[in-house]
């Protein structure tokens, strides 16, 4: 039978949702930051432990992270401490009114309540085609702004001290005590985020995944290379980060290629990934002839869409699983099927009714790990009428206190 790895972000199991994490706050720059951290439980070779670093999207939270994955398997597999920062509030009054004004500008899956210091900027002809009408009050609502040519999200946030901090924090500390090997992941603006940091003169990272990630326009790549290894994912139908560029971002093709020239890499070799699972999704693996040490492999999808890019099992491959692999030359696990923790709800698609065998209290996630939905399933049955179309993971703790799940699919 076929091999089904599950990944960091999939299995939920309900023996290890919170048994050994943590919040943590540390104060930088005089405001007080905090992060969540996954311990391994097996304390016998504390010397070999890593961090790995995960970074949230635009608007979103580390404990929504945290609450959907299963970081406790990947942290006892691989000895590693699991770390779910959590992003600031824009700082900037004038960036804030800005967002607020044109907020019915941006699309539906832009939220600015959170936001990593990425140097994600926005020109100032940008902002005013996106005002309208208001364009020519802009110069008295955000008038710095204006002068300058440009707004940057959190642009006062110095959020590589923050995970440097962090770093350092846990190789001290006796509880933790995290050796130098350090790997950091992140997804859309977290992924922009990422980039700044291994761009950075202060980067203590390995290796970096990017998952639909882009670089800023705020991060100085000039006559800088890349020194780190890197896997990165992106998807032609990727409608917030766009491929042929968007609010934030320029071309993603012109990113990768700035990223493999600056390294001294060769031409790419691109490889199909086999369809085995005949969805008519095409995706591609191009791998790049740098040094050993220095690698770049990016994969690239022809249709799947933004908050689909963290669902597991794509065209046969998972794009967490690929990042667990990247980093560590191995998974967290590997089962046959996905056993008793699935749960058999039907219809799937779904309109509004949602049936499941159980009884008890569900959850309902979207793919960036936003809690949606709360409620009690009473007779077996789910009202999903609210929800708007798309994928989602729906999570029961039945009377007896298991937890089981499923993937589902909102018409």
């Amino acid at each position: 039978m076929k091999k089904l790895f599950i990944p960091l972000f999939m299995l939920l199991a309900a023996q290890h949702s919170y048994a050994d994490s943590k919040t943590e706050t540390i104060e930088v720059d005089g405001i007080e930051r905090s992060y969540i951290v996954y311990t391994p439980t097996k304390t016998d070779n504390p010397a070999t432990r890593s961090i790995l670093i995960f970074l949230h999207g635009l608007g979103g939270a580390a404990e929504h992270y945290a609450r959907v994955c299963n970081a406790q398997v990947v942290s006892d597999t691989h000895n590693a401490l699991l770390v779910f920062p959590q992003a600031l509030p824009e700082q900037n009054e004038e960036i804030q009114l800005a967002v607020n004004t044109l907020k019915s500008s941006f699309s539906d899956d832009l939220d600015f309540k959170n936001s990593w210091g990425a140097g994600a900027r926005v020109s100032v002809e940008t902002i005013k085609q996106m005002a309208g009408p208001m364009a020519s009050m802009l110069p008295l609502l955000i008038p710095n702004v204006m002068e300058r040519g440009y707004g940057e999200l959190n642009e006062s946030v110095d959020d590589v001290k923050f995970f440097n901090s962090i770093i350092e924090t846990l190789q001290k500390s006796e509880t933790y005590r995290a050796n130098d090997t350090v790997y950091m992941a992140g997804a859309s603006m977290g992924g922009a985020m990422t980039y700044k940091y291994a761009y950075s003169d202060e980067c203590r990272a390995q290796k970096i995944c990017i998952l639909c990630g882009f670089v800023g326009g705020g991060v100085d790549t000039t006559q800088k290379a890349l020194k780190v290894p890197a896997l990165i994912f992106h998807s032609k139908a990727d409608s917030t980060v766009k491929y042929a560029g968007g609010l934030f971002n320029g071309p993603v093709l012109e990113t990768i290629q700035t990223i493999t020239s600056q390294k001294g890499c060769g031409e790419g070799v691109t490889t199909d990934v086999p369809d085995t699972k005949e969805d008519g999704v095409r995706l591609t693996k191009t791998e790049y002839n740098c040094s050993e040490e220095n690698e770049v492999v990016y994969y690239e999808s022809d249709v799947i869409s933004h908050s689909m890019i963290l669902v597991e099992q794509v065209n046969d491959i998972g794009f967490i699983t690929e990042m667990e692999r990247f980093f560590y030359g191995s998974v967290s696990l590997g089962v046959d099927e996905i056993g008793a923790n699935t749960l058999a709800c039907y219809p799937n698609p779904v309109e509004d009714k949602f049936y499941c065998p159980e009884e008890g209290r569900c959850e309902v996630f979207d793919w960036s790990g936003r809690l949606l939905l709360s409620d009690n399933v009473e007779r077996g049955v789910v009202d999903l009428s609210l929800l708007p179309s798309g994928s989602y993971l729906f999570r029961l703790t039945n009377r007896e206190g298991e937890m089981k799940h499923t993937r589902f699919v909102k018409k």
